[in-house]
């Protein structure tokens, strides 16, 4: 096809936020994606029941869209990033395809391209041999709370795009209880198995704070003095300035989930790992599968320890839904067809196993719950490890608005009343992230399987270290 070019493109329809790298992709991009047709969109909507007045106004935007070269060109080739080259080319939270210079119209166009992904997905899946069964109710999962925001206030935006694309590109699938969707493990880990036994190691010059967390680079005030144990040897380590984050200031105006939720400013870097490797032995500070960076050096044969996985490796991202069921025997019982389905109908990707993050990893929370409640039991049947993310998920999820006052949150459930009288008595909490592997698959999902007591043990000396002592 004969392409404007990136630059004029996007001057004739002025995106409202685009990242560089789309640049390149246009480079890359040789015309593949898809707009749709008037047909298909009276297809996908025909399960709504929508008033003629508005099936016009929705076919008349189209087709207004549909009618400039320039938009068209740009809709395709937007579409063929987030099926296509979703992997490469990562939608970001601030990304907005919508476009400003043509009216009406433009605020429509994400939407549009949302509903247009739909179909050229469905090519993909068809050449697969994937049963339509599997997903043809994906998209709507999304589009019926789309649906209803554009009738009660003709507001088209669309929310939460990087995870609303993944059902709109037909890329994740619900197995039992839970949803399944491909991703790259993206952590400064790598991952080793010696028959039952699975060790993590953490990467190279991580800054790690009292409770074992990453601090991440944008959080590091110059000058901050920190300790690392090397061979035995207790030596200073001093940071080099990154951006300052000042998540939890000391006179904040509103004492809510942003303040709750982000980790302390006058947390300290306790040490900073790190990580040799030869031909023989790999050797770096060891991840508990409870959630956190040990300050132990460890030291692993290669030839008796297998490498299972690194960073940028495949792995089958593992989602929560609402509602009842979270509970081991539902992880496996989703996990397994999950696993046999993307190994099945995706043969060329190296699927490592599987990975997510979640509050609910987050090993805080068993000084609040009884160790047969499910997120606890759920939790240690997982290998858990620190992302260096904070804790305003669990703030957000609990109490429904992360703008909300501590003071103001519902406490109706035991676990909200726990948790704020934890943040209230200065406990924080993060959101860890996990893997979990194929070999495990069949094993006994009520036992703990990365975790052992001695973990568990480590795990109160480090709470109690740190001034949280016993149950809450």
């Amino acid at each position: 096809m004969n392409k404007t070019g990136y630059e004029k493109l996007i001057s004739v329809l002025k995106p409202v936020y685009l990242e560089e790298k789309f640049a390149d992709a246009y480079e890359k991009w040789t015309g593949e994606g898809h707009v749709l047709s008037d047909a298909e969109l009276l297809k996908i909507l025909d399960r709504y029941e929508l008033s003629p007045e508005w099936i016009n106004r929705l076919t008349g935007y189209l087709d207004a869209l549909r009618s400039d070269p320039a938009v068209t060109e740009y809709m395709t080739f937007v579409s063929w990033i987030m099926c296509d080259a979703r992997y490469t080319y990562y939608i970001e939270d601030k990304t907005d395809f919508n476009l400003t210079l043509i009216g009406d119209p433009g605020r429509t166009v994400t939407f549009f391209i949302c509903l247009s992904c739909v179909f050229y997905a469905e090519k993909d899946l068809i050449r697969r041999q994937i049963p339509a069964s599997l997903y043809e109710d994906i998209p709507h999962r999304m589009l019926k709370r789309q649906m209803n925001k554009i009738m009660q206030s003709d507001d088209f935006f669309v929310d939460d795009l990087q995870w609303q694309a993944n059902f709109y590109s037909l890329s994740i699938y619900l197995f039992d209880r839970f949803l399944f969707v491909p991703c790259r493990f993206d952590d400064p880990y790598t991952f080793y198995r010696r028959g039952d036994e699975v060790v993590g190691i953490a990467d190279d010059g991580l800054s790690v704070d009292t409770e074992g967390q990453i601090i991440l680079k944008k959080e590091i005030p110059s000058g901050s003095e920190g300790r690392t144990v090397s061979n035995g040897e207790i030596s200073s380590v001093t940071e080099e300035a990154g951006d300052i984050k000042k998540a939890d200031p000391a006179e904040a105006d509103v004492k809510n989930g942003h303040y709750y939720g982000g980790f302390r400013e006058d947390r300290k870097v306790s040490f900073v790992t790190e990580r040799r490797e030869n031909g023989s032995e790999v050797t770096g500070y060891r991840i508990s599968p409870c959630g956190y960076i040990t300050d132990s050096l460890i030291t692993l044969d290669k030839s008796e320890y297998k490498q299972i996985l690194k960073r940028d490796d495949w792995m089958i991202g593992f989602h929560i839904p609402e509602g009842e069921g979270y509970v081991p025997a539902r992880v496996r019982s989703s996990m397994k067809p999950a696993w046999e389905f993307f190994k099945k109908y995706y043969p060329e990707i190296p699927f490592k196993g599987f990975w997510s993050a979640s509050w609910l990893y987050d090993g805080r929370l068993s000084l609040l719950l009884p160790d047969d409640s499910n997120i606890v039991r759920v939790q240690r049947h997982l290998f858990n490890y620190s992302g260096g993310w904070n804790g305003e998920m669990l703030y957000l999820e609990l109490y429904g608005d992360v703008d909300m006052p501590l003071e103001d949150v519902p406490k109706e459930s035991s676990l909200q009343k726990k948790v704020a009288r934890f943040l209230e008595n200065g406990g924080r909490f993060c959101e860890p992230g996990m893997v979990y592997f194929p070999e495990e698959l069949d094993k006994d999902h009520e036992k703990m399987i990365y975790i052992t007591p001695e973990d568990l043990e480590r795990q109160d000396e480090l709470f109690e270290s740190n001034g949280l002592k016993g149950r809450i």
